[in-house]
């Protein structure tokens, strides 16, 4: 068994530099093809598992998640605020409930497809997952846990020029999607995913460039995961 994760922050290059890795090594990366592992897992859709995909809930969310889980008398099964029809606690119609219940996706449902899906990825081997969390549930796993990292205005830049935005809304995305995956990781594991005793590396891509930044990773995953050269 031999598995690479990657925590990192928007707009680093992490994909670029799992690529290089992996054809290195001769290791499969998944990122956004996790959704379609947990989408079997979970028998529902791509789109519905991409809704709640490092994705924390909102106070407004808890609290009612709460109220759920102590029981929601039927007839109330079909109401929903307005706004809450968009968001990922919508509660469905009772007929659509008894017949779909246990394959309605929430927040923590995901959370427990995905962890399932990360470990027999895990156990398969020969892979670099990237994000969801990956150091924290193979914590009792042999894997390399790698963090990566670049200043905020290079991260901006470079996604305004990758993706031909003004500046600030780059700048905006970039503070958005940070945000989003810290609070996630926060939220369901009760850390700070900045924390460097997470990881067994961490490395400044703006500072290293992408080629040394995933040389650094093949020769730290030679060493501790003992992959011959």
């Amino acid at each position: 068994m031999s598995v690479i994760t990657i925590s990192r922050e928007f707009s680093c290059g992490a994909n670029e530099v799992a690529a290089l890795v992996a054809q290195e090594l001769g290791y499969e990366v998944v990122d956004k093809e996790l959704l379609s592992h947990i989408a079997a897992e979970a028998q529902v859709s791509e789109a519905e598992v991409e809704r709640f995909d490092e994705a924390g809930m909102t106070s407004l969310e808890r609290f009612l998640r709460v109220l759920v889980r102590f029981g929601v008398p039927e007839d109330a099964l079909s109401w929903s605020p307005g706004p809450l029809r968009e968001s990922p606690l919508w509660l469905p119609p009772p007929e659509q409930w008894k017949r779909e219940g246990s394959r309605l996706l929430d927040h923590e449902e995901c959370l427990r497809f995905t962890q399932v899906v990360l470990r027999k990825l895990a156990q398969r081997g020969r892979v670099i997952l990237i994000g969801r969390a990956g150091m924290m549930v193979l914590r009792d796993m042999p894997a390399l846990h790698v963090r990566l990292v670049a200043p905020l205005q290079w991260r901006v830049q470079r996604l305004a020029q990758m993706e031909a935005m003004p500046l600030e809304k780059a700048r905006q995305k970039v503070l958005a999607e940070d945000k989003r995956r810290a609070e996630y990781v926060r939220q369901f594991y009760k850390v700070d995913w900045n924390d460097p005793t997470l990881y067994h590396l961490t490395l400044n891509v703006a500072e290293l460039g992408i080629e040394t930044t995933a040389h650094l990773i093949v020769t730290a995953a030679r060493r501790f995961l003992g992959i011959a050269s």
